[in-house]
């Protein structure tokens, strides 16, 4: 069952930091649809419903943050999506609920109209049944693909076979299956993919170029070097919603645009890429992430 998710003050100083991180992103943003024409374009009836109730209900990736193994933290929505979240509710002047869904549940919460929204990640399946998605990827930028220094596998052409892993939700997971014929492993969160490439469940990993890059500065990852870099998502990070309604998805797709266009998004990936470090050092104090 979809959970609704609400932030709680965290219990310990390491992951109290880790919200404040979370807070930047959500602070992101302020005057995105202020001044804006977003608000004089028409609805459709799936956001003249979250009007008229005056909540949007928008499903996220959820996971849980680091924390002491004795005192694991709940899962929590998954930032960078909750930006997006916010940013549409606050262009609609309505309130926002966030609901933490599993991939598994994520297309029959939003069939079911148990969300009227779905912000995570590119889709596992192309096109489904019943539902559509705006124009425009939500979560663009350059890919980069890992592995150890030592490792069996030295250069691009060898990526081949090899297993990668890959945040759920991540594009990345298509464009080293297809560009290098990679074997893909999903993890729940970007920070459950890494701590399992450390931990030698893949032989590679695929991030956003930015993080990767913040963390190969690390000490701690003087052991591990760039192999392929520039990869593109072969498919969009889309917001998704019921099939039928063009109107609201017109509505997406220019929120989308300005989103991009505004300097919001490149704000919202240098706080994710920050946020994301953060999270990913706490794993050599110790710290768990696995729910």
């Amino acid at each position: 069952m979809s959970e609704a998710i609400s932030t709680r003050p965290r219990r310990f100083a390491l992951a109290s930091a880790s919200l404040a991180a979370a807070a930047a992103l959500a602070g992101l943003g302020a005057s995105w649809a202020s001044g804006s024409r977003l608000s004089e374009l028409p609805k459709g009836p799936v956001l003249d419903r979250a009007i008229e109730r005056g909540t949007l209900v928008v499903g996220v990736r959820r996971y849980p943050r680091p924390a002491p193994p004795e005192a694991p933290t709940p899962p929590e929505p998954d930032g960078f999506d909750a930006t997006l979240a916010r940013e549409l509710a606050r262009s609609l002047g309505v309130k926002l609920e966030l609901v933490g869904l599993d991939t598994a549940t994520q297309e029959a919460a939003l069939r079911e109209g148990r969300v009227d929204l779905l912000v995570a990640g590119v889709p596992a399946t192309t096109a489904p049944k019943g539902i559509d998605a705006a124009p425009g990827s939500y979560d663009t930028g350059s890919g980069l693909v890992v592995a150890l220094r030592k490792g069996r596998v030295q250069d691009a052409d060898s990526l081949r076979g090899a297993s990668v892993c890959v945040g759920e939700g991540s594009g990345y997971a298509g464009a080293v299956s297809l560009r290098y014929g990679a074997q893909p492993r999903s993890y729940p969160s970007s920070v459950h993919a890494v701590s399992a490439f450390m931990a030698g469940e893949c032989t590679a990993l695929a991030e956003d170029e930015e993080v990767l890059q913040r963390l190969l500065k690390n000490e701690e990852w003087r052991f591990y070097k760039p192999l392929a870099s520039g990869l593109r998502p072969p498919s969009d990070a889309a917001i998704r919603l019921p099939q039928g309604d063009e109107a609201s998805r017109d509505y997406l797709a220019a929120a989308l645009r300005q989103w991009r266009a505004d300097g919001t998004l490149a704000k919202a990936r240098g706080a994710r890429a920050g946020n994301l470090q953060f999270e990913i050092t706490l794993l050599k104090d110790g710290l768990v992430c696995h729910s």
